[in-house]
């Protein structure tokens, strides 16, 4: 077992004896789980800008258009982190740009629907097809033991399970 994926499984389930004595790990853990998502992040934001958007626009575009059949701007606001104000300018200027609409609720008037557009949906296409070329190139860079570590503080942030099947295929392909 590599020490990212020991660490995780004792972080995972520990006593606060334990902690100290496996926190060194864990924190190169979270180094190496921090480094890859600001990488796959960066990849992200450049790609959208690439290709016109800023990169809050495109995180609420991603938003938007993962909701299926619209988000309201305060819910939006909430999934950004950012106050309701400001995601009803960034919606605004989604809108001007043609990628979403905005319609008043069917049950509650006062409450703003934001949906995306055929155009929205074809600019994440693009754009994610660019980001996959660019973040295949960055998984050839990583070593299986930089994956895994990276693994294990994922799963430590989501709170996976260890007896769950996803904790158990990642120590699989670790030799666990």
């Amino acid at each position: 077992m590599n020490d990212g994926m020991h660490a995780y499984l004792e972080w995972a389930d520990l006593g606060e004896g334990r902690r100290k004595r496996e926190f060194q790990s864990y924190v190169r853990n979270v180094a190496e789980a921090r480094y890859v998502m600001r990488r796959v992040l960066r990849i992200a934001e450049d790609r959208a800008k690439e290709h016109g958007l800023e990169p809050l626009g495109h995180q609420a575009l991603l938003q938007v258009y993962g909701a299926g059949d619209g988000i309201t701007v305060s819910h939006l606001a909430g999934r950004l982190d950012i106050a309701a104000a400001f995601a009803s300018r960034l919606v605004r200027q989604l809108e001007d740009m043609g990628l979403v609409t905005r319609s008043a609720s069917a049950t509650d008037k006062r409450v703003t629907i934001v949906s995306a557009t055929k155009e929205g949906a074809e600019k994440l296409a693009v754009i994610d097809d660019d980001v996959h070329r660019y973040v295949a190139f960055l998984q050839h860079e990583l070593g299986a033991e930089e994956r895994h570590m990276a693994l294990s503080v994922f799963a430590f942030y989501v709170g996976l399970d260890p007896d769950s099947q996803v904790a158990h295929a990642i120590r699989a392909e670790v030799g666990v």
